[in-house]
């Protein structure tokens, strides 16, 4: 079902499926009739039809129509290359069986110099089919291909709005611009510096400023406090007078009229803390409940927090396993990140047992405050770590670090204001002014 609705959106995918996947390796008539009218309609047009189109031709297929349906309710679309891997082992599969029961009826029937000659013929072709291309690419002869699969791939990455903003004026100077699409973003702090702040700050902000559809996961605290400190934060006002409802009437108005004219979305699924685990898995089945819900993607992904996530391994890790159990959650919100095309942002607690070398600002967080995870910022493509002295939470600020970044390089510590009363995380004009007394 996947494979098919992959073919819904890539031509190279449908290509290659019209040109190998034959009927006999299909599972049944509402599969090979579905096969039949993808097939037919590539021979014509050389590209994928579109859902609308395809259950036009199949008006008079009452069970492939069906099966498309249910094909476009709940397939999602995969990798290419994971894809066609997992079709060429199938169509081997499919035609090792068929030649398993061929052999057999021929050594039944004492036709052994048949049957020698068929499993012969079989192993060859088994050795010499593959699906993904060889390893040495020949780039005069597949100079149009290659061409015209860049193409595909651009336009359908640039169909989506691009995500370039951490909406924090130094990082988004450093970032200068870059895609953040397909990338992990971890924010590293330790207890009550405002990690939660920072990654509500980030969805906030990518819904309210650039109109992209945020989904935020929440693993720690009640859904009602989460949803309530983002609607504070998008109307800039206090969390206490939004909850006890002692904002008056006229400012509600005002601020409901404001937020009228937000075009981008912002969900909250929020999990039950008690004998509630919560994995990698449920994660991707959120995105992909998200998307059949409301009928397009979230751009922006918010785990808060990472380290309260099991991976998809279903491994029973012990207590020496935890690091690797917080690297391999590490990777899969990596992958998924790439496999849905969303920027993924998490954030993670740093346990620190000295609290005066925390008090010490020349001090900041790096990879190597994740204690029991070494090496968990590898499948980051950042690391950005929040630092606060108790003189710096009286005044309102804190010391943001980028203790690793794959595309820009990682600078100086920097200051920025916060002003937690209305729930924004980063007072831009505050921070403009530390800057300039800086």
């Amino acid at each position: 079902m996947d494979l098919f609705m992959t073919c819904l959106e890539n031509d190279y995918i449908l290509g290659i499926v019209s040109e190998h996947l034959k009927e006999e390796h299909l599972p049944d008539r509402d599969f090979q009739a579905l096969h039949a009218y993808f097939r037919d309609y590539y021979k014509s047009y050389k590209k994928p039809p579109s859902y609308s189109v395809l259950i036009q031709m199949m008006s008079g297929k009452r069970g492939a129509s069906a099966l498309l349906e249910d094909i476009y309710d709940t397939a999602s679309p995969m990798e290419p290359k994971v894809l066609l891997e997992k079709l060429e082992e199938y169509i081997k599969q499919v035609k090792f069986q068929k030649m398993y029961q061929d052999i057999g009826k021929l050594f039944v029937r004492q036709e052994h110099q048949e049957a020698s000659e068929k499993m012969r013929e079989h192993v060859e072709w088994a050795g010499s089919f593959s699906l993904r291309g060889s390893e040495f690419i020949d780039v005069v002869e597949t100079f149009g291909k290659r061409f015209k699969t860049n193409r595909q791939k651009y336009n359908s990455v640039n169909k989506q709005p691009p995500i370039t903003r951490f909406y924090i004026d130094d990082l988004d100077v450093m970032n200068e611009g870059r895609e953040l699409r397909t990338q992990l973003t971890c924010l590293l702090a330790p207890t009550g510096v405002g990690k939660s702040h920072a990654a509500r700050w980030i969805g906030k902000s990518a819904c309210q400023i650039d109109g992209l559809n945020v989904l935020h996961f929440q693993l720690e605290g009640s859904e009602e406090e989460v949803v309530n400190a983002y609607s504070a934060s998008l109307a800039a006002c206090s969390t206490f007078r939004y909850e006890t409802g002692t904002l008056r009437d006229k400012d509600v108005e005002k601020m409901e009229e404001m937020l009228q004219s937000v075009s981008g979305t912002l969900f909250v699924k929020s999990y039950p803390k008690f004998n509630t685990k919560v994995s990698t898995i449920d994660i991707k089945n959120g995105i992909n409940e998200f998307r059949k819900r409301h009928n397009y993607n979230p751009d922006v992904v918010i785990i808060d927090s990472m380290d309260l996530l099991s991976d998809s391994s279903h491994k029973k890790w012990g207590e020496n396993g935890v690091r690797h159990q917080r690297i391999a959650v590490a990777n899969d919100l990596k992958d998924l990140a790439a496999d849905e095309k969303v920027w993924m942002v998490a954030t993670y607690q740093a346990t620190i047992e000295n609290r005066d070398w925390l008090n010490d600002e020349k001090n900041v967080l790096t990879e190597y405050n994740c204690a029991e995870a070494k090496g968990l910022a590898r499948p980051m493509t950042h690391l950005i770590t929040l630092n606060q002295s108790d003189r710096e939470r009286k005044e309102r600020v804190m010391r943001l670090y980028v203790a690793k970044s794959r595309f820009f390089e990682k600078g100086e510590p920097f200051k920025i204001a916060t002003d937690y009363n209305t729930e924004q995380f980063y007072d831009s004009v505050r921070t403009l002014n530390l800057n300039k007394i800086n």
